[in-house]
């Protein structure tokens, strides 16, 4: 179901690794594909790419690739074979490098642990294993087990309050990033970001005429502090709850989620709600009520897109999966309401703002947006105007690939456009003969443009057309 207002974006993986499933799970709903680049190999993500594109062809709707980088990942290091952790026993977290054992282990980055305070919870393996921090010592933090199990080496760990301090873009995401390039990724989603300069280190990586639009990640204590920051240099910003609810206490996670959505919608940028949206379904064809009504609210909050993980990337039902989501979509999107913003600095904003209002006031179905790069249609749809289709127009393929991280938005690439009548028979024909809400006649249908033509940034005029 490509028309759906919320965009899907779906991981892909083992359960989705052939042309048949990309496809499919294309015309279920996915609008993005997201690519791990932590786990991938080179064979795998060559044939992801083609399977995409063949199948963007094959269903004549756009498909947009999502590289996702690994990112300084906080691991433990090689521990001994057989090394448990008990309950209650005593480990020290060691800033020197050492093959660990149940007493003490050491980290990729051992210059975070002067960051944890004595009474911060850790979390080893995603969770799996909990500790308690008691007391800094000599060359490391002592800890306190309170959930125990097998310690094994290169599993995550995190703690309330921590951040990484700067390291650098690793090798292998300079590799990544040089492939994304080549391939021709439509997006690049950076991991555990927490500053602004995170994000210019990976632009700083990218060909100066690049059309990769950035992703950034918030999933730590400093993403959320400085998140303002961090989207005003990025294209889209990523709620990955997952780590999130690692580095700050889990009962803040909601809350978060709904701020970091206001954020966005107020400065016009899309945002992802990522992580477990769906996760019962990885070996069940229904999910719990719970996940249903997490997705739901989500949406309700104003998140452009839900994301798929293991769902689709190993899950048993990864078709099942996508479509329960299109249903969630669409009932919940019914039930929405339209948002209002005071600010009007700019011409663009202005008119933006007021294409959905006068759609409202006559009854207008259809808005036709016309766009050099995506922001005239991201400034539409921000209002979420559920009772209006905007169909936004570009030549540019990357400008229409982006607007698939958009709400509400349907793009759609046209030649170009030469002068006004030529826009007004381009948007007529497209107000008859388009696949989302083909119009009748007598219908009224609303055109969003800008003049001079062909120039970002003009966009100064509404006009209200009959069919």
């Amino acid at each position: 179901m490509y028309h759906k207002p919320v965009k899907i974006i779906a991981t892909t993986g083992p359960s989705s690794d052939s042309y048949e499933m990309v496809r499919d799970l294309a015309k279920a709903g996915v609008n993005v594909f997201r690519v791990n680049l932590s786990h991938a190999t080179r064979e795998e993500i060559d044939n992801r790419f083609a399977w995409i594109r063949q199948a963007e062809q094959e269903l004549g709707i756009p498909l947009t690739i999502m590289g996702d980088l690994a990112g300084p990942k906080i691991r433990i290091e090689e521990i001994g074979e057989g090394s448990v952790l008990e309950k209650g026993q005593k480990v020290t977290v060691c800033t020197d490098h050492i093959i660990g054992d149940g007493k003490k282990f050491s980290l990729n980055y051992p210059s975070i642990i002067e960051m944890i305070e004595p009474g911060a919870t850790i979390y080893v393996d995603d969770g799996a294993i909990k500790l308690r921090a008691e007391k800094k010592v000599i060359r490391g933090i002592e800890a306190i087990v309170t959930v125990g199990g097998p310690l094994l080496s290169r599993k995550g760990f995190l703690a309330e309050g921590i951040a990484l301090s700067k390291t650098g873009v690793s090798e292998k995401d300079k590799a990544s990033i040089q492939l994304m390039v080549e391939k021709g990724a439509d997006a690049l989603a950076i991991s555990f970001v927490q500053t602004a300069n995170d994000v210019q280190e990976i632009k700083n990586l990218l060909p100066t005429d690049s059309n990769i639009f950035l992703v950034a990640k918030i999933e730590t204590a400093g993403g959320i502090e400085n998140a303002e920051a961090i989207l005003d240099v990025v294209d889209v910003m990523m709620i990955a709850r997952g780590d999130m609810g690692l580095a700050v206490p889990m009962a803040k996670v909601p809350h978060i989620q709904k701020e970091l959505i206001k954020l966005c919608l107020r400065k016009a940028k899309p945002v992802i709600t990522a992580t477990q949206m769906l996760e019962s379904m990885v070996s069940r064809s229904i999910p719990t009520r719970a996940e249903v009504t997490d997705v739901a609210n989500a949406i309700l909050d104003g998140t452009d897109c839900v994301m798929l993980s293991a769902e689709t990337a190993r899950g048993e039902f990864p078709i099942e999966t996508v479509e329960m989501m299109v249903k969630i979509i669409h009932e919940t999107t019914a039930h929405m309401e339209t948002y209002e913003y005071k600010e009007k600095h700019t011409t663009g904003n202005t008119i933006s703002d007021e294409v959905g209002r006068v759609a409202d006031q006559i009854g207008t179905k259809v808005i036709i947006a016309y766009t050099q790069t995506g922001d005239t249609a991201r400034r539409i749809a921000r209002h979420r105007h559920h009772q209006q289709t905007i169909i936004a127009l570009s030549p540019n393929p990357h400008v229409i690939r982006h607007l698939n991280f958009t709400w509400g938005v349907f793009p759609r690439q046209i030649s170009g456009t030469t002068d006004f009548d030529h826009m007004l028979e381009q948007a007529h024909d497209l107000a008859e003969n388009n696949p989302i809400l083909p119009l009748v006649k007598d219908d009224l249908y609303i055109i969003s443009a800008g003049m001079p033509y062909g120039a970002s940034g003009t966009t100064n005029m509404i006009l209200v057309q009959k069919v």
